[in-house]
């Protein structure tokens, strides 16, 4: 029976039900802080600098509390020994909009008016003058200086011309999140200089690549950091004609045949179902050549294990790989920016790049996975847990948020399960996912718990919204979120943010009452 008849055949079938939150998991590095997010956003800043707004801004009341040195309107309250991670000592108001947290052992904070940012320098373009703006982002570590940013932000550290952020230590803070400088040419130079190595430094390009990575580079870049490609040149060549060959003898052996079990049979039928809805938003996936490399993925990738099989959701992460891995052969000097994908036709491609690309995916994919498959394995308790920090997360940073869910009957569960399940791949245009898709590759081993923070983030970018709804009123909003109008820089927010919160509950931890 060919793949059609099955899907022809299969229904809709639901999510692997699952149970209530494990009561017994523990929020790793949960603390409880003295004040909701919301409270600690300045409506105002005086002598002209604008205030931060929205969910995540850095400003706090001014007054001296234990341990903190206050000098101005917008501060950073951070009980004498700061939120911004592991031994902070408290903050110092700079000016109406800005704070200087400084930490044991050097290296201080810059803080703008707005949200907050992952690392480095709080250096601009054009001799500092744009580090305080476009949502003016924080940097958790060297001191910002001199010419201060627009909108009452951080100063930058410009040397003449065009500052460039300073990189951040080796393994404490990644690179700043910017989608200017993401994709500048020096940007894209320090790229090259490090994927020129004979043997890449993998931690210094995941430090380069959380912010972003340049879509010619980002095939090479995902290979390297997800483990499918080693980082001496010299062997490349033959790990790839290899890994691809043995994903051609594949084929034949699992899925090129005419005899297969019942359970064999019921995975084929359920991704025969699965393929044409993915991504249906995108017509690239829309294309039978296309659709037929997703279902020889996704069953090889359920065949080959058994432990989880093939659960849906999983559709959706094969297909920043295939976009990404494909895209490269689409325009001159490198790949489209996906998103721009309207006239990406495969059948202009060679058969031997369309396998290659295939391939290359399905080892891909199964790099990502193997560190959440208990997402998918029976019961799916990886979600489940993931779901239960994330309410606990929530409720430590926007209690309020919580208890209105709680008063109107609301279950995280019941809105959060196809966020962690397909890793917000359905919440976001395409494009976002590709530019979400560059920073979890670069988490490495601690995509897993990032993810956690990353979702806080994402949902409290609503909160004012939410706690103004009704139950039908969540529910219907969290379905279908508004983010069709959003860009980079609202995902980048969302980085900053998640990446600010890690690092205040998995450094600040001892400093703070435990729950």
């Amino acid at each position: 029976m060919s793949s059609e008849d099955l899907a022809k055949d299969g229904g809709d079938s639901s999510l692997n039900s699952v149970s209530k939150f494990l009561r017994g998991c523990k929020l790793p590095g949960t603390v409880r802080l003295t004040r909701t997010a919301s409270e600690h956003i300045a409506r105002a800043s005086p002598g002209g600098s604008s205030p931060g707004s929205g969910p995540g801004c850095v400003a706090g009341e001014a007054g001296a509390r234990r341990g903190e040195a206050s000098t101005g309107a917008g501060e950073l309250q951070a009980d004498g020994r700061g939120l911004t991670g592991g031994g902070v000592r408290g903050s110092e108001g700079i000016g109406e909009g800005r704070t200087l947290a400084t930490r044991r052992g050097g290296g201080t904070a810059a803080a703008t008016n707005g949200d907050v940012g992952p690392s480095g320098r709080a250096t601009g373009e054009d001799g500092g003058a744009r580090a305080g703006a476009d949502l003016a982002h924080l940097s958790l570590h060297a001191r910002g200086r001199d010419g201060g940013g627009e909108d009452g932000g951080a100063g930058g550290s410009g040397r003449g011309g065009r500052g460039e952020p300073r990189a951040s230590p080796r393994g404490e803070a990644h690179p700043e999140t910017s989608s200017l400088r993401s994709m500048s040419d020096t940007r894209k130079a320090k790229f090259r200089k490090l994927l020129d190595e004979q043997v890449v430094d993998l931690e210094a390009l995941r430090e380069l690549a959380w912010s972003g990575i340049p879509a010619e580079l980002r095939p090479v870049c995902w290979q390297l950091l997800l483990g499918y490609l080693p980082p001496n040149c010299e062997r490349r060549a033959a790990i790839l004609e290899r890994k691809r060959r043995e994903y051609r003898d594949m084929v034949p052996d699992y899925y090129d045949i005419a005899d297969r079990c019942a359970d064999d049979l019921g995975a084929l039928r359920q991704v025969a179902v699965d393929v044409p809805r993915t991504a249906p938003d995108v017509p690239f996936f829309a294309q039978p050549a296309i659709q037929k490399s997703l279902e020889r993925i996704l069953y090889l990738w359920g065949i080959r294990h058994p432990a989880s099989g093939y659960v849906q959701g999983i559709n959706d992460l094969v297909t920043p790989f295939l976009a990404v891995f494909l895209g490269e052969h689409f325009s001159e000097g490198g790949p489209a920016i996906p998103g721009g994908m309207d006239g990406w036709e495969v059948a202009t491609l060679s058969e031997a790049a369309v396998h290659a690309a295939e391939a290359d995916a399905y080892w891909c994919l199964c790099k990502l996975l193997d560190g959440i498959q208990d997402h998918y394995t029976h019961a799916q308790p990886g979600i489940q847990r993931t779901v239960f920090r994330l309410h606990e997360l929530v409720r430590r940073i926007e209690e309020p948020v919580t208890q209105h869910m709680e008063a109107e009957g609301l279950d995280f569960l019941q809105f959060t399960f196809r966020w962690v399940n397909c890793l917000l791949l359905r919440e976001v245009p395409f494009a976002l996912a590709v530019r979400l898709w560059d920073t979890y590759v670069a988490e490495g081993g601690r995509m897993k718990e990032f993810l956690t923070y990353v979702l806080a983030a994402f949902l409290l970018c609503w909160a004012p919204q939410l706690r103004a709804m009704d139950f039908q009123e969540m529910v219907l909003f969290l379905q279908k979120l508004p983010t069709g109008g959003w860009g980079e820089r609202e995902v980048e927010t969302v980085l900053s943010r998640a990446y600010m919160w890690r690092t205040s509950f998995d450094q600040a931890q001892s400093h703070l009452s435990q729950s």
